[in-house]
């Protein structure tokens, strides 16, 4: 009792540290430490009492907390870790090292700016290193990873690690660990086979145009649509900045029957037409009031008799969407003409903007001049020929960068992934499929019902995955969209132990995929960050999306209790063990990935914290013998429900509120 004691008060101290400025020296205080010691010694006091040592599988699932722990004292006595910093050709010492940087590059995805990797040549003792994201250089018990570089691309900061003992004797509680939770898994015959495997197995209007403005026809900006445009750091379809331009300037995909692709091809062409259109809205309060309390305004409500009226910081919401509506109309944003210099370095440029000298006439009259008559041409309606120009301009890109540009099938699945990604639709079907099945039960409807939601949701998330090319864990709506599937998936495996779990699952995923489309009311295909492209990415958030699944299927089944379906609560405790033991592996695989990539495998980020939090909560219930209040059903389905509070606020209070490294996922 008196380690659940300290594990208590060590709960409660790491939430208030969590809050308050200065947070990462209160983690490793003085009272922090005594605290985290006394922990390991009555545990270890605990286990000699109590003989746990004749229960070999819940003594080395212990002792391996006790081996991680002591590995982080070990780390944070005897360690040390500075920031080097070397311009190209300079040489340091670090301890008996001599370090030099030889180069440093950075890799970029191919045809844009944005960077897919930053490597430094090292020359160490006279031996060669390379030094990238994700991979790291080890000398002589020393290790080197890729912290920063200067903006001028000649220098780079490293981080060299010290620890000879402490990461070693870490990683042996990681793998006792691993290894024991599979094997304490194992009893549990329907669980081990479903859960994890599961989500391994399946990678893999009405139309108002009589009063609508002035826009070309829909088939003619469709093939523009199907263009290439450099946006957001990538090369995207035309359609992609359509899309996301008419859900930022409207707050909606479509306007008055219109396609994304004619709202911003209108911009273009005919700006006399859309700049007296309301058509842009307005959310901030006190912005709506200077403006009369309208919610919609055209680009001229913009404009007094002193100018522009919002020329001041408060009204972003505004600043930014006056700026989009000029990109658009000016050319600025239509960056579709790419051009390759005498560096092989390949740009994507548009008509406004300043052409490089070393351009040959032909491309210089291209980029500057064909959008020039491609808007003659739409003010003559002569629809036919400018179909050609726009023809003619797709097989100018391919010709300038068709080894950079997007498949066909790449294109197509991003179309539709914008769609499908932002609907609520989706949601709202499985939200009402679910309530309605928890009061008509019926197997084959169930089954049916997530199944279906299964493909939907696997669908978007394939989407994306193929028009990204990469696993689409990048941000905070695509983990949503995994913690859908998985709730999903599960549900469907589990409902011969109760039918009612194929409901909750559909209700579960039905809320995160809200929360998806809340979040990307305006979704984005991205390139991967270069520190997220690692392996370890996919087995780190897959774990913790099911464990968070299972955390919310044993909430939903402590409220489904509550109000009467007493039959709930022993499938949530069957899903105890398996959520808390999938949220263990997801920290600790996240702590390995961390320790690749940037030289720590803990760094008390928020996130860090509140996941580390969650998984000492939902321990307690694991420990009935101790806490027998938990035999309860009333006791338990109670905990469940009030225990989801942690789960809601490593996810969602760390990235509104604390913010830190992991606020985008």
């Amino acid at each position: 009792m008196i380690s659940f004691i300290i594990l208590a008060l060590i709960i409660i101290a790491l939430a208030t540290i969590s809050c308050l400025p200065d947070s990462d020296r209160l983690y490793t205080s003085l009272p922090m430490t005594i605290l985290w010691g006394a922990l390991i010694i009555s545990s270890a006091w605990y286990f000699v009492t109590r003989r746990l040592y004749k229960k070999p599988k819940i003594f080395c699932l212990h002792a391996a907390f006790i081996i991680i722990l002591a590995g982080a004292a070990i780390t944070h006595l005897s360690s040390t870790s500075v920031q080097l910093h070397l311009r190209v050709g300079q040489t340091s010492t670090i301890g008996d090292l001599t370090v030099c940087l030889q180069n440093f590059e950075v890799k970029y995805y191919p045809g844009t700016a944005a960077p897919r990797d930053f490597i430094s040549h090292l020359t160490v003792d006279g031996n060669n290193y390379e030094v990238a994201m994700n991979k790291i250089a080890r000398v002589k018990n020393y290790r080197f990873f890729q912290t920063a570089c200067d903006t001028d691309l000649k220098g780079s900061t490293l981080t060299v690690a010290h620890d000879p003992f402490g990461i070693t004797v870490t990683y042996t509680g990681y793998a006792i660990l691993i290894i024991f939770i599979c094997v304490i898994l194992i009893p549990h015959k329907k669980l081990k086979a479903t859960l994890p495997a599961t989500v391994l197995l399946t990678l893999p209007s009405v139309s108002d145009a009589a009063t609508s403005p002035v826009s070309i026809p829909d088939d003619v900006a469709s093939h523009i649509g199907q263009l290439y445009v450099y946006h957001n750091d990538r090369i995207a379809p035309v359609s992609t900045l359509a899309d996301g331009f008419t859900r930022k300037l409207t707050g909606s995909r479509t306007y008055r029957g219109l396609s994304p692709e004619q709202v911003l091809t209108g911009w273009l062409f005919y700006y006399d037409s859309w700049k007296n259109e309301p058509c842009i809205t307005v959310k901030d309060k006190s912005t709506r009031k200077e403006l009369n309390g309208r919610s919609s305004v055209a680009l001229t409500d913009f404009f007094g008799p002193e100018g522009y009226l919002f020329p001041d910081s408060r009204h972003q919401e505004v600043n930014e969407k006056f700026a989009l509506a000029s990109a658009a109309s000016t050319g600025l944003i239509w960056k579709i003409f790419p051009y390759t210099d005498s560096d092989s370095t390949l740009t994507w440029l548009s008509p406004v903007d300043n052409l490089p000298e070393s351009m040959s006439v032909e491309e210089w009259h291209v980029t500057r001049h064909t959008l020039n008559y491609l808007a003659q041409l739409i003010e003559e309606r002569d629809w036919q020929q400018a179909i050609s120009v726009i023809d003619k301009i797709a097989e100018y890109q391919r010709r300038h960068a068709g080894e950079y540009l997007p498949s066909k099938l790449q294109t197509v699945c991003e179309k539709y992934y914008l769609r499908l990604a932002s609907t609520p639709w989706g949601p709202v079907i499985m939200l009402l499929g679910g309530i309605i099945l928890l009061a008509f039960n019926n197997v084959t409807v169930a089954k049916t019902s997530t199944a279906a939601a299964i493909i939907w949701t696997g669908s978007i998330i394939t989407l994306n995955w193929i028009a990204s090319n990469h696993p689409p864990m990048s941000n905070g709506e695509e983990t949503m969209q995994w913690m859908a599937f998985c709730a999903l998936a599960t549900s469907i495996f589990l409902y011969r132990r109760n039918i009612s779990i194929m409901p909750l699952g559909l209700i579960v995923a039905s809320m995160a995929l809200f929360v998806s489309v809340m979040g990307q009311r305006t979704p984005q295909v991205t390139q991967l960050m270069p520190v997220l492209n690692s392996p370890l990415l996919s087995i780190h958030v897959l774990t913790v999306m099911l464990a968070y699944a299972l955390f919310a299927l044993m909430a939903m089944s402590g409220i489904l209790w509550a109000c009467g379906r007493k039959d709930m609560v022993t499938l949530s405790r069957e899903m105890l063990r398996p959520a808390v033991f999938l949220l263990t592996a997801g920290i600790f695989v996240g702590a390995v990935w961390a320790n690749v990539s940037w030289g720590r495998y803990w760094g008390w980020d928020p996130k860090e914290v509140w996941a580390l939090i969650t998984m000492l909560i939902y321990s307690f219930p694991l420990h009935e013998h101790i806490f027998p209040a938990f035999r309860r059903d009333r006791v338990f389905a109670s905990f469940c429900i009030i225990a989801f509070v942690s789960v809601l606020m490593t996810y969602f209070g760390v990235n509104f509120i604390l913010g830190g490294m992991h606020s985008y996922s």
